[in-house]
């Protein structure tokens, strides 16, 4: 048996001190993190609605508030919402969201 040996034509991967892959500008690991992409008015309308969801689960005991807004903070800027909307607004958001699960639970 015969086997044949190609040389590999992939580019060796940038790697930082840590070890850990270095992803390159536009790399889907990093979100919109770098790309000039602005959120849509769909992705404020779908933000709008997870936070809705989660504090209904929170209101339920699913989630803690902190694990509840640090979850929708933290998705909101990977995804670059924050920027598009800046961060009074998205707090804006997420505090009405919370308000009215609560309301609904008295």
């Amino acid at each position: 048996m015969q086997l044949n040996h190609q040389k590999s034509e992939r580019k060796p991967q940038t790697r930082l001190r840590s070890g850990r892959d270095n992803p390159q500008r536009g790399d889907p690991r990093r979100g919109n993190a770098g790309n000039s992409a602005k959120p849509t008015a769909a992705t404020i309308v779908v933000f709008r609605a997870r936070a809705e969801a989660r504090a209904l689960l929170w209101r339920v005991g699913e989630f803690s508030l902190h694990e509840a807004v640090d979850k929708l903070q933290a998705d909101a800027v990977k995804n670059g919402l924050v920027d598009a909307i800046g961060q009074d607004e998205l707090q804006r958001v997420l505090a009405d969201a919370f308000h009215s699960a609560r309301e609904a639970s008295r």
